[in-house]
């Protein structure tokens, strides 16, 4: 249970060292900019943008140990058939999943110079990656919720602020909804919904690091 909390902790802070190296995601071309000018924007931030991408690898591979720990302490505390510790579970690959390939399309287009129309279609599916993720981010969090409330085996306001995430997460999910509108890839969901997950990440293990006992 601590050495969980503690990946957990080490995951928030690389994400937040992944967000002061990266380019700022609301400096990104949007939807509307030329293929000409995302091709120049990505060469122009090559190196941040592989350095940051590194940084928010090793921060979901801490992700994926500390929702793995978690994971093993609330199956425990769930009755059988521990079906929504099983949600939880599957919901924090899917989301790493998606969002490692996301990863990899980002760093294939920051790798070396692209052609315009290559850049612009590799920026989009990144992106597009990244809203998808939203749909087994808000399974995750919501099967979490569901077992705070239920179990009340830790605050009942993290679940809230888990419940809160799952709504944001649902929203992220609808970016291709339309094109080059608060709904849309590359507009300030992008940015600030993310921001309520990565809040709970730190929530959840500050609870956890509070609530292990020395033996844990």
């Amino acid at each position: 249970m601590r050495l969980s909390a503690f990946a957990g902790l080490g995951s928030f802070v690389l994400i937040i060292a992944g967000a002061l190296v990266a380019p700022p995601l609301w400096n990104a071309p949007g939807t509307d900019a030329s293929a000409a000018h995302v091709a120049v924007y990505l060469q122009a931030n090559h190196g941040r943008s592989i350095a940051g991408l590194f940084l928010y690898s090793l921060a979901m591979g801490l992700f994926l140990c500390f929702t793995g720990g978690l994971w093993s302490w609330l199956r425990r505390i769930e009755t059988a058939p521990q079906a929504l510790s099983s949600v939880f579970a599957f919901g924090a690959i899917a989301l790493a999943v998606l969002i490692f390939v996301a990863f990899a399309t980002a760093g294939v287009m920051s790798y070396r110079p692209q052609q315009p129309a290559l850049a612009a279609s590799l920026s989009d599916m990144t992106f597009g990656l990244l809203a998808l993720s939203g749909i087994p981010t808000a399974v995750c969090l919501g099967a979490y919720a569901g077992l705070v409330f239920r179990y009340k085996c830790l605050p009942a306001w993290t679940g809230w602020l888990a419940v809160l995430a799952v709504d944001a997460h649902i929203l992220i999910a609808a970016s291709f909804v339309s094109h080059g509108s608060f709904l849309s890839l590359e507009s300030p969901v992008i940015v600030w919904v993310p921001a309520t997950f990565f809040a709970w990440i730190l929530a959840a293990s500050v609870v956890l690091a509070r609530s292990a006992a020395p033996s844990d």
